[in-house]
């Protein structure tokens, strides 16, 4: 069997973003003060609207950010606390510019950023 696949790669970037489920994105009319939604759930909505290639959310079991307290899941409660990261994937300009357009929400929240390789087989 012959496999004439090859692999071609280019570097995109990757910014994964700390926050806590607890966070709600703000608002200033009746319903969103009634029933805020969820920061981490609007953020990837943003970025399905400005078309970047990936959004993914991780809860964390055990840990901390930004020098705070030490959390940890527990199997029976919810920990709104305990923070979880976004991971977003496309090319370093438009993380950049997502970043940008939509630092009000992610002022004050760990942003980290790598370069990545990207492979696709054709």
């Amino acid at each position: 069997m012959t496999n004439n696949q090859v692999i071609t790669e280019r570097t995109l970037g990757k910014i994964q973003i700390y926050l806590k489920p607890k966070d709600k994105l703000p608002g200033s009319g009746l319903m969103s003060r009634l029933k805020p939604k969820q920061l981490y759930r609007e953020i990837v909505q943003y970025a399905k609207d400005d078309r970047l290639m990936n959004a993914s959310v991780y809860q964390t079991h055990h840990g901390y950010s930004m020098h705070g307290e030490i959390r940890a899941h527990h199997y029976e409660l919810d920990n709104q606390d305990l923070s979880l990261c976004i991971e977003l994937i496309d090319e370093k300009k438009k993380l950049e510019d997502f970043c940008i357009k939509h630092a009000e929400l992610l002022k004050d929240k760990m942003i980290v950023y790598r370069a990545v390789e990207f492979w696709e087989l054709k």
